[in-house]
């Protein structure tokens, strides 16, 4: 059995919408920090606003 393949173009879609959720995730996750006073652990804050402009230069990279 040799497994799964993908094309490349497959692949990069399934990369493309994995980026995009997490995205969309720590952008809401900040916005309930920011807006509603949501707790969370400082260092988080910190990740998330490095991690969402490098999310966002993979996403254009992918096409998104």
């Amino acid at each position: 059995m040799k497994g799964l393949e993908l094309d490349w173009e497959t692949a990069d879609r399934i990369t493309l919408l994995c980026l995009k959720d997490q995205l969309n995730y720590l952008t809401e996750e900040l916005r309930t920090h920011r807006e509603d006073g949501h707790w969370m652990h400082p260092e988080d804050v910190m990740k998330s606003e490095e991690y969402i402009p490098a999310l966002k230069l993979l996403i254009a990279y992918y096409g998104g």
